[in-house]
């Protein structure tokens, strides 16, 4: 029994110590003040700080190094990848990198939580070749998770901001300006959508036309709300037509579609439930409600 604990324990410590190195590698530290603290030489730099500073960069040193042997060389993979980080909001340089060190890092874990689980119930090769298999797979379906989420969030902000967008036109803002503001103005409530409307606006400047910005946005992004988007914004600005009308009735739909989802959503709620409410509910009311009679039955002259 004591060992049974030590394993679990050891097991959970990992698996902690894993999703913390994942987490600061792909997240990084993002503290704006950082660089602020740095211009100003009156600032006392805080050790605990310093230290952060210096675990961060060796951590994703570390997973680059683990990664080196298997970069993939195709290009086509790699533009795969790519493409799948964009789609998460993941636009870091060295995120490739990052992302198959963890692979390796996370299948050599999976393949020693396996052999210790496989061990100690006597499956030792089912065990690695299952770890192994889960390690590999662990950061691809958090990828696959972080793109339904990034694609939600931009679902669920664009309304908002096509009606900043709406009041900032009307104002007399141009599209640009626009999207600028609207990206400034999102940055605490929805930073996916501020993300990618300042990726657009940057495009901009550096270039290209409105129309190549926002085909841009909707390949880059993947999602079908910010693609249907880009494809009214080009016909308005090559037809002519009222850029500001144009967003208020794509506001307004974007909006309605987003309520039918929760009526959808709601509608769902009791078919969902009443698996639940068959497995674990009833049988617990049947023996509370029906316990008693049954051992007062029991107990009865007519069961002697």
């Amino acid at each position: 029994m004591d060992n049974q604990i030590l394993l679990i324990a050891c097991i959970f410590g990992a698996v902690s110590l894993t999703g913390y190195f994942l987490t600061r590698v792909v997240i990084g530290d993002r503290n704006d003040d950082k660089l602020r603290d740095r211009l100003n030489s009156s600032a006392v730099e805080d050790p605990k700080e310093a230290t952060k500073r210096e675990f961060v960069p060796l951590l994703q040193r570390v997973g680059q190094a683990a990664a080196e042997p298997f970069m993939p060389t195709d290009r086509a993979k790699v533009s795969d990848l790519r493409t799948k980080l964009g789609k998460a909001g993941i636009y870091a340089p060295n995120a490739i990198r990052v992302m198959t060190g963890c692979k390796v890092i996370a299948m050599a874990l999976g393949v020693l939580i396996g052999y210790l689980l496989g061990s100690s119930t006597g499956f030792t090769f089912l065990g690695l070749a299952l770890g192994g298999l889960a390690g590999y797979m662990a950061p691809a379906v958090w990828l696959k998770w972080a793109i339904g989420n990034n694609q939600k969030m931009l679902g669920y902000a664009l309304p908002d901001a096509l009606d900043l967008m709406v009041v900032c036109v009307e104002a007399g803002l141009t599209v640009d300006a626009a999207m600028q503001r609207v990206g400034a103005e999102l940055s605490v409530a929805h930073p996916s959508i501020s993300r990618e409307l300042g990726i657009c606006h940057m495009e901009m400047r550096v270039g290209l036309t409105r129309s190549e910005s926002m085909k841009n946005l909707g390949i880059r992004t993947g999602s079908e709300p910010l693609q249907a988007l880009a494809a009214m914004l080009i016909q308005a600005d090559r037809f002519g037509t009222s850029i500001a009308q144009a967003l208020r009735i794509q506001a307004e739909t974007l909006r309605l579609t987003r309520q039918h989802a929760a009526e959808e959503m709601a509608a769902k709620a009791s078919v969902k439930m009443s698996f639940p409410l068959v497995l674990f509910i009833f049988p617990a009311t049947f023996i509370v409600l029906a316990g008693p009679v049954v051992l007062d039955v029991l107990n009865s002259e007519l069961m002697k």
